[in-house]
């Protein structure tokens, strides 16, 4: 037996494999596949995992197999002979193949294995295969990387995150593409199961551009790359300054003018700028302080405050030098370019909303134009005026009167026009006004208007008279009639351009001008006057007058003017009658009228009227000759007596006509009277306390106060030692003349802006100080150091801002983001008010002085005028070197409330100090009327409770006086009865 094992063995040795032998037709063979079925397990995605089969022949005859397949996922499992065929097997002879598993997905993959032969009893095998597929691909992330922009020759380093979330190992294979990629450096890497990595991927800039790169990423081995997209820029500079010269142009010697210089990030990086330097070339140029070194973070724009102060004529330069951390540019510098002297321009207002307005009305607002600069500034030439249309395209907006250009105004000249809005679009409205100028600081500035318009019913105005006969008027003489607009209608009528369309060659004319425009309300009326002077000459005149209003079928109304003027054999007296202020209950007082024939021949009196006026019945004769016509002889006289009813209210005028045999027309003399309907009236005053007084000190802190702001502080324990030892209860502030922020050099918190509030703004200091406080002089000399920055001087539109609200009477100015900066607890009702102005040129408040006057005074009572006086240390006549002009603003307020002004040349201020310390603020015993009382109607309150005695009527003066005067603080009520006057 073991040697016919041992022979089958050998038989078996000698034919085993899949050789090609010839098949016995006596048996047939039959296959066994080892092993009878594959567990590949886990396979990554895209992986591999093979296995061998043995097929083996355990027949009795020779097999041939012919095929392998396997049936399952489509390109999931390959099989595969190891060697070429044929593939014939004889008895005990085996054959080897490989299956392959490559899992395409994820989850279990299950599949046969199928082997085909030619054997007749089983030509087919299947042997089941099993795998699962598990994504155990890496995952990368983010799929974008943004270098952002850097300078050349610096380095930045971003990550690509690379995850293995299997329990598999993961190779991950990188590559970079693209142009550039030569200036980028990344290396692959394998990660352990869970393991998660950041690649560096490295750029290093060496050309100044865009990048063109990409990163591809394979995340397993065999998959598809998973592209990075890789955004770049190279800079030739990271630090750039914005603009790279800063030209302050023309400067005058006395003022400042500061521009911003910038400094632009322009990479994505942060930026260290180690110092800043001046070069020192010219010391007009100076900058603000700022703390280096600092980061410019990326993008960002650093401003630093440049300032131009022109020490002399001329021109002049620098530079400003920045020290910048960075290998290719560490310096980045800007040219500093001025000239002393220029043109300086005050212009106001600078916006207006003209409201609501009705369609077809016309509203104007007075603009004015000033060359406020000194007059080494040379002239101010307007090159440009225009208005730009709204955004209806229509000519909404319009500017009068029409102007020459270029319009040159020297110093201290000034030009006055009118901008209208005239609505024909109903809604919103927008325009503004471009002034173009040689100015300092004000090459072009735009005024901005706004206004509104609404539908309303036409107009229906009735005309008083419809036509103005101003009879005849002696050779040199002059006549005033009247013309009265009244609405009739049930809505609101716009008229406007009143004027003389046809003056009749200069004889008519409007007193008080043109009138642009008004509404007229249901029911109301208006009247004016119109004038005609007589040519020596004498002659016949005809002139027409033209009233527009919002009326599409009627949109013009004219009033023919009529006169006639030649030598008259009557002669009047007077030539017109006036008779004043009247009212309804109490008419004024007949008026009488002589003529005298002045003739050597008698003339016949035919008629004596009263003709068509502004309201008929208001003047009547009273009594006249009769009965007419009646011959008047040479030298004799008649005398004619009129009434004045006064029951309309307003502006009243008629033509009283003689009508003589000597004329062709009737001898005019004018009657003129105006009806209030205001009959009871009340004057209120609060009494002062001598022993108290508020003081506010308004400093100029423009750049030309080098001089005098030293002079001023050095003064100020004058005033407070005067004060202290008269034992005044005193108050005391200091605010500014600037009104717009200027530069963050200025101290204080506000810019150089304080705009009426005290300084200091930002509370590092008490703002209102008292006589209690310890060292006040020092107190007051450190809240007087205001700085020089700021451009326009404005001490008038300060202190009507300081003292106004919401400052006044508010803790904190919710306009303002600085807390606290309020002026209340200044201002005291029992307690005289002085302002001080201390400034080397004059006011430049865009108001009038009687404005700012009566705004000042009525803080204290508008006819307590020693409760408030104003003194200034400002240019006077004796001009010094120091001094801009004449104070002439200062002079006129400080001269009608009793003030003073001393000359800011002086070279010590402490005698105006010590006067306006010295100054009398005696107890008021005497309180002005504003009208005349009638007799017996005066009554008299203090604090509220009627005062039937301690004080007489003074008619003499029109004042109540009192002995002795009311306490102090007490509230003083004058009311009485208008007279019949």
């Amino acid at each position: 037996m073991r040697r016919r094992w041992g022979l089958w063995v050998l038989v078996l040795g000698l034919f085993s494999g899949c050789a090609d032998r010839e098949r016995s037709s006596m048996a047939d063979g039959r296959l066994a596949v080892t092993p009878a079925g594959i567990d590949f397990q886990r396979v990554a995605i895209f992986d591999g995992r093979e296995v061998d089969v043995t097929v083996r022949n355990v027949g009795r005859a020779r097999l041939s197999v012919d095929d392998v397949w396997v049936e399952g996922p489509d390109g999931t499992y390959v099989a595969a002979f190891t060697h070429e065929g044929p593939h014939s097997l004889l008895p005990g002879s085996e054959c080897a193949m490989k299956v392959r598993f490559a899992p395409l997905e994820s989850g279990a993959l299950p599949a046969t294995l199928v082997i085909r032969s030619d054997s007749k009893v089983e030509p087919f095998i299947r042997i089941p295969l099993n795998g699962t597929g598990v994504d155990a691909m890496a995952r990368v992330s983010p799929r974008r990387l943004d270098f952002g922009r850097i300078e050349a020759d610096s380095s930045k380093t971003l990550g690509v995150k690379v995850e293995n979330p299997t329990d598999m190992p993961v190779e991950v294979a990188t590559r970079l593409v693209g142009a550039d990629k030569d200036e980028f450096v990344i290396e692959p890497v394998q990660l352990a199961p869970g393991e998660t990595r950041e690649l560096p991927l490295t750029f290093n800039p060496v050309m100044v551009g865009r990048k063109n790169v990409a990163l591809a990423v394979t995340p397993c081995h065999g998959c598809a790359d998973v592209p990075v997209l890789v955004t770049a820029e190279s800079l030739e500079q990271a630090v750039v300054a914005e603009p790279g010269e800063l030209d302050f142009g023309g400067v005058p010697v006395d003022r400042d003018k500061r521009l911003m210089a910038r400094l632009h990030n322009l990479s994505t990086e942060p930026m260290t700028v180690s110092r800043m330097d001046l070069g020192g070339k010219d010391a007009s140029f100076t900058h603000a302080t700022t703390a280096f070194p600092l980061v410019l973070q990326p993008g960002e724009v650093r401003e630093w405050e440049t300032r131009y102060s022109p020490g002399h004529m001329g021109p002049a330069d620098d530079v400003m030098t920045f020290q910048v951390v960075s290998k290719r540019h560490p310096t980045t510098s800007i040219s500093l370019l001025g000239h002393g002297g220029a043109a300086e321009l005050c212009i106001s207002p600078m916006a207006h909303d003209f409201g609501q307005k009705p369609i077809g009305s016309k509203t104007a607002v007075n603009v004015n134009i000033k060359h406020c600069g000194s007059e080494n500034g040379g002239p101010l030439r307007l090159t440009g005026l225009a208005l730009q249309p709204d955004a209806s395209g229509q000519p909404q907006f319009n500017l009068s009167p029409a102007v020459a250009l270029p319009h040159t105004l020297q110093p201290g000249e000034e030009l006055n026009l009118k901008v209208f809005f005239e609505p024909s679009v109903v809604g919103p409205a927008t325009g503004a006004l471009v002034v173009e100028t040689n100015a300092f600081n004000a090459g072009r500035v735009q005024l901005d208007f706004k206004g509104g318009a609404e539908p309303h019913a036409p107009c229906e105005l009735a005309i008083n008279p419809v036509a103005v006969d101003f009879g005849t008027v002696r050779p040199r003489k002059g006549a005033v009639l009247g013309v009265k607009v009244e609405n009739r209608g049930h809505d609101v009528c716009p008229v406007k351009n009143i004027r003389l369309r046809d003056d009749g060659g200069g004889v008519f004319r409007l007193p008080g001008g043109d009138l642009d425009g008004l509404v007229i309300y249901p029911g109301d009326w208006f009247a004016f006057q119109v004038a005609f002077t007589a040519p020596a000459t004498g002659g016949t005149f005809l002139g027409t007058l033209q009233i527009e209003q919002a009326d599409p079928v009627t949109p013009l109304v004219l009033v023919p003017l009529s006169a006639h003027s030649q030598g008259t054999c009557l002669i009047p007296d007077p030539y017109f009658v006036d008779f004043g202020l009247a009212r309804r209950d109490c008419p004024a007082a007949p008026r009488q009228v002589r003529y005298l024939n002045a003739c050597q021949d008698p003339v016949t009196i035919s008629n004596v009227r009263v003709g068509p006026g502004t309201t008929d019945l208001e003047f009547a004769l009273r009594s006249a000759p009769s009965p007419m016509p009646f011959e008047l002889l040479p030298n004799e006289g008649f005398t004619v007596e009129v009434d004045y009813f006064a029951q309309v209210s307003g502006m009243n005028l008629s033509p009283l006509f003689v009508e003589s045999s000597d004329l062709p027309h009737p001898l005019l003399v004018p009657l003129l009277g105006e009806s209030s309907k205001k009959v009871e009236n009340t004057d209120t005053f609060i009494q002062q306390d001598a022993t108290k007084v508020d003081v506010l000190f308004v400093v100029d802190n423009t750049a030309s106060m080098v001089e005098e702001q030293p002079r001023f502080i050095q003064a100020l324990p004058a005033f407070v030692s005067t004060a202290l030892d008269k034992q005044v209860d005193l108050h005391v502030a200091v605010t500014t003349t600037g009104i717009t922020p200027e530069s963050n050099a200025c101290p204080g918190g506000a810019q150089g802006g304080e705009a009426g509030r005290f300084f200091p703004v930002d509370g590092s200091a008490p703002r209102v100080l008292t006589h209690q406080m310890p060292d006040l002089a020092a107190r007051l000399q450190a809240n007087a150091q205001v700085g020089q920055c700021a451009a326009v001087e404005q001490g008038f539109e300060a202190v009507r801002r300081a003292l106004s609200e919401p400052l006044v009477n508010s803790a904190d100015d919710p306009r303002t983001p600085q807390p606290n900066d309020g002026n209340l607890g200044f201002l005291r009702d029992e307690a005289a008010l002085v302002v001080v102005f201390v400034g080397d040129e004059d006011d430049h408040s865009p108001d009038s002085v009687d404005t700012y006057v009566r705004s000042f005074q009525a803080k204290k009572g508008l006819y307590q005028p020693q409760r408030m006086s104003i003194y200034a240390i400002a240019p006077t006549g004796s001009a010094c070197g120091t001094a801009g002009g004449t104070g002439l603003r200062y002079s006129e307020a400080a001269q009608r409330t009793g003030g003073e002004v001393v000359s800011v040349c002086a070279p010590d201020y402490a005698p105006l100090l010590r006067n306006v310390a010295n100054k009398a603020f005696s107890p008021q015993d005497r309180f002005p009327l504003s009208v005349l009382p009638e007799v017996g109607s005066v009554v008299v309150r203090i604090n509220g409770v009627p005062a039937t005695s301690g004080w007489t009527y003074d008619s003499a003066s029109n004042a109540v006086v009192f002995s002795p005067g009311p306490a102090p603080g007490a509230k003083v009520e004058v009311s009485y009865r208008r007279a019949c006057q």
